[in-house]
């Protein structure tokens, strides 16, 4: 220990710090790590204070590979400079990782503003976190990424409030590709799950009636009160020609609401929204998905920009509203499967536009 109260080793490390060079700077920084790592609990307060000083400066000043090396070494730290790993956990993905996935230091408060102020990247990082509570599940629940609220129905461990099940059912509505995770969580309640046969596509509903033992008589009942309301709220629109022009002049009309559409069972809407999406006359649209063909809705959906993720779903509720099977066969899947990886978006589009003309 020096005269000042200050470790020999760290009184080098401040001399370090007042050198101007790019590679002090990182050395300097790695070197602390490397303090840390080997003297966990060590330090007096003066000599902590002293290094979240220089640490909170430097973090601001060295190449993000070695911020990223440091996020590494100390995310598992319990007694880290806590400042420090709230800055890194704001840092880019790269950066903030290894910290949002680890780290225990962060709290409830910590963790939703980084959700609130972070991109799509770190909220599904945290959304995967063993200890996701039901507040910060409640926070994530809201994000305009799929991915994110994927990762948070599959977190096992999340617990999450019926008021966030309610949200996340319904927001399946839009995002199919969510249906089955909410359907599996523990935390749904029957009532929830009988209201979302309403919208769920006909495979889902054996899993609901058994899982929760409801009579397919209500859920014949769910499905025709929720069609009636879809038709209602379309009549309401003065109808979809109009609807989906007023939303196209509006610069809104996105292939997120095609999906939602036909979810809704609204599947004169779909047809009207994937016409001005493409650019051809409506009934070119109704022609061609009304043979039932499963390559035909891919080719729909490829040109439009709607995921294959969410296809079979979207294929089974189609050919339900027609009053067909919408279950999807295995060939009909690889058929379709073969339209997605292998024809571009705008070639799927110049091919329905060349049908139409």
């Amino acid at each position: 220990m020096s005269a000042g109260g200050i470790d020999p080793e760290i009184s080098r490390l401040v001399s370090l710090a007042h050198s101007g060079s790019a590679d002090s700077r990182s050395q300097l920084y790695l070197s602390i790590a490397t303090l840390m790592e080997t003297r966990s609990g060590g330090f007096s307060t003066s000599e902590r204070d002293l290094l979240n000083a220089i640490m909170r400066q430097l973090t601001r000043q060295v190449e993000m590979e070695v911020r990223h090396a440091l996020a590494e070494r100390i995310a598992e730290i319990d007694d880290a400079p806590h400042d420090l790993i709230l800055l890194l956990a704001n840092d880019r993905i790269e950066v903030a990782q290894s910290v949002l996935e680890r780290s225990t230091l962060l709290s409830e408060d910590e963790l939703i503003d980084v959700v609130n102020a972070a991109s799509h990247l770190h909220q599904k990082v945290i959304a995967e976190r063993p200890d996701v509570t039901p507040r910060l599940a409640a926070s994530l629940a809201e994000s305009s990424a799929p991915e994110v609220l994927l990762a948070l129905v599959r977190n096992q461990r999340a617990r999450i409030a019926d008021e966030t099940m309610e949200r996340l059912a319904e927001r399946s509505r839009e995002h199919v590709e969510l249906q089955e995770g909410v359907l599996a969580r523990p935390e749904l309640q029957p009532d929830l799950a009988e209201r979302m046969c309403g919208f769920v596509s006909e495979a889902l509903h054996g899993f609901i009636t058994k899982r929760f033992q409801i009579d397919p008589a209500a859920i014949r009942k769910d499905i025709a009160m929720a069609t009636a309301e879809a038709h209602a709220r379309l009549t309401h629109a003065s109808g979809p020609e109009r609807l989906v022009s007023k939303l196209h002049a509006a610069g809104q009309l996105k292939p997120g609401f095609a999906v939602k559409a036909l979810s809704q069972g609204q599947l004169d809407v779909f047809e009207h929204a994937a016409a001005k999406l493409i650019g051809v006359p409506v009934e070119a649209i109704m022609r061609l998905l009304k043979t039932g063909e499963a390559t035909a809705l891919a080719l729909v959906c490829q040109a439009i920009g709607i995921d294959k993720s969410v296809f079979a779903t979207l294929f089974s509720q189609a050919e339900t509203l027609r009053g067909r099977s919408g279950i999807l066969s295995q060939q009909d899947r690889q058929k379709a499967d073969g339209v997605f990886t292998s024809i571009s978006r705008e070639d799927a589009r110049q091919t329905i536009v060349r049908r139409a003309a």
